[in-house]
């Protein structure tokens, strides 16, 4: 892929078009395909290692919005 901003796109095929659907994709320089497990490995690699919040400050901000939406 290219330099450049790119955007993940989900799409749902038919099982039974997959296949071919993921040859189509290929052809394009422009596509990077990657499976559900590449995506959640490259997710948690590069996921910050260190908390922002606590939970007690998730919770806190849980609970404002639950708050709000009423």
């Amino acid at each position: 892929m290219k330099n450049g901003q790119s955007e993940i796109v989900t799409i749902a095929v038919d099982k039974s078009k997959k296949k071919a659907f993921l040859e189509m994709l290929k052809l394009f320089d422009f596509v990077k395909i990657e499976s559900p497990n590449e995506f959640i490995s490259r997710y948690i690699k590069t996921a910050p290692k260190k908390n922002l919040l606590s939970e007690k400050e998730i919770l806190a901000e849980i609970s404002q919005n639950r708050s709000q939406k009423k």
